[in-house]
C-alpha cells in the first residue's frame, strides 16, 4: 500500500512538471509573438514619419513657389519714373524697398542657356517689384532658375526675370553667333562676287588734215587702285547712311542700343553695307519703330578690314 502511494505522488509530480514545461513554452511562443507585433508597429510608424516628411517637404516646396509669386507687384508703366541706362530703361527707386523675396529660394545652376534680347523684357529687382524693362540687343547671361524665374546681372546690378518673358523676347546666344556667321559669309561671298570695274576713257587728240603728221601727246593713264583706305571705307559708309535720311548723332553713345562690327576695303563693299543698314534701320526694332539715328567709332583695322563699334536708336 505504502508503495502505491509513493507511485501516485510521483505521478502527480511528473505532471506537474510537464504541465510547468508545457505552460514555459506558450508563454515563449506569446512573448516571441508580441516582440513581432512589436517590431511591425514599429516600422509601420517609421514609414507613416517618412511618408509625412515628405509630404511637407513635397508641400513645403510647393509653398515656396506659390509665395514667391504671390509677393510680386507688378506696377504698371505708368506708376514708373523709368530713366534710360546702358542696358536698361527702369525706375531704380522702388529697388530698396520691402524684403528680399528671391532671397529664400535656392537658383539652380546648372544647364544654362544665355540670351540676346530682341525686344524689351520685363525686369525685377529683388524684393519682387518690376521697375521695367531690359534694352534690346543685350546680353543676359543666366546667372540660375527656379521654376520660371532666372536671375542675371545688368550693369553690375542683380535682376530678375520670368524665363518665359525672355524666351519670348530673345534669341539664345548660339542663335544669334549662327546668324552673324551665316550674314558675314553671305556679305564676303558678295564681295568677292562684284568686281568693281573702273573704266577711263580717254579721247584721241583732234589732228588737222595736213601733209606733215601730228603726234598726240602722251596722256598720263591715273593710278587706280581697287580698294579703300579705312578712312575712306567708313566715309563712304557714313556719306551713303546720311544720303540716306540717317542722322549722325555722337551723343547714342551714353544709352543707344550698340553692337559690333566690320568692313572690307574692297570698293564696292561699303556701298553695299551703306544699302543693306539703310534696309535694317528701315525695320528697326522688333516692335516696329524704325532708327533714324547712328554713331560709330573705328576700334582698328588690318590689311583687309576696318573694325568698329555702332550705335544706333
Amino acid at each position: 500500500m505504502k508503495r502505491e502511494k509513493i507511485y501516485a505522488i510521483l505521478m502527480v509530480a511528473i505532471m506537474a512538471l510537464a504541465s510547468g514545461c508545457g505552460n514555459t513554452e506558450d508563454a515563449d511562443k506569446a512573448g516571441t509573438s508580441t516582440a513581432e507585433s512589436s517590431a511591425s508597429e514599429i516600422a509601420e510608424s517609421g514609414n507613416s514619419d517618412a511618408t509625412d516628411r515628405k509630404t511637407v517637404e513635397s508641400e513645403s516646396s510647393s509653398t515656396d513657389a506659390k509665395d514667391i509669386d504671390s509677393m510680386i507687384v507688378e506696377k504698371d508703366d505708368s506708376e514708373l519714373d523709368m530713366k534710360a541706362y546702358h542696358y536698361s530703361i527702369e525706375d531704380r527707386t522702388f529697388c530698396d524697398d520691402g524684403e528680399d523675396v528671391f532671397g529664400s529660394v535656392f537658383f539652380d545652376e546648372s544647364n544654362l542657356t544665355n540670351y540676346v534680347t530682341t525686344g524689351k523684357v520685363p525686369i525685377y529687382a529683388q524684393n519682387g517689384i518690376r521697375i521695367g524693362y531690359a534694352n534690346e540687343d543685350v546680353d543676359i547671361i543666366v546667372m540660375g532658375t527656379y521654376g520660371d524665374w532666372c536671375r542675371f546681372y545688368l550693369d553690375k546690378d542683380m535682376r530678375y526675370a520670368r524665363l518665359s518673358d525672355i524666351e519670348a523676347n530673345a534669341i539664345t546666344m548660339d542663335e544669334r553667333d549662327a546668324i552673324v556667321e551665316e550674314a558675314n559669309k553671305q556679305a564676303e561671298t558678295s564681295v568677292k562676287a562684284e568686281t568693281p570695274v573702273d573704266i577711263t576713257s580717254v579721247e584721241p587728240p583732234v589732228v588737222d588734215n595736213t601733209d606733215t603728221p601730228v603726234a598726240p601727246e602722251p596722256v598720263e593713264e591715273p593710278t587706280t587702285s581697287d580698294k579703300y583706305t579705312p578712312e575712306e571705307a567708313m566715309a563712304v559708309y557714313r556719306s551713303l547712311m546720311e544720303a540716306g535720311g540717317i542722322t549722325w548723332n555722337p551723343a547714342l553713345k551714353d544709352g543707344g542700343s550698340w553692337g559690333t562690327g566690320f568692313m572690307y576695303f574692297d570698293k564696292g563693299y561699303p556701298e553695299w553695307a551703306a544699302s543693306s543698314s539703310l534696309e535694317s534701320f528701315a525695320i528697326g526694332n522688333h516692335g516696329g519703330a524704325s532708327w533714324t539715328e547712328f554713331y560709330f567709332e573705328v576700334t582698328g583695322s588690318d590689311e583687309e578690314c576696318v573694325y568698329y563699334t555702332m550705335w544706333a536708336e
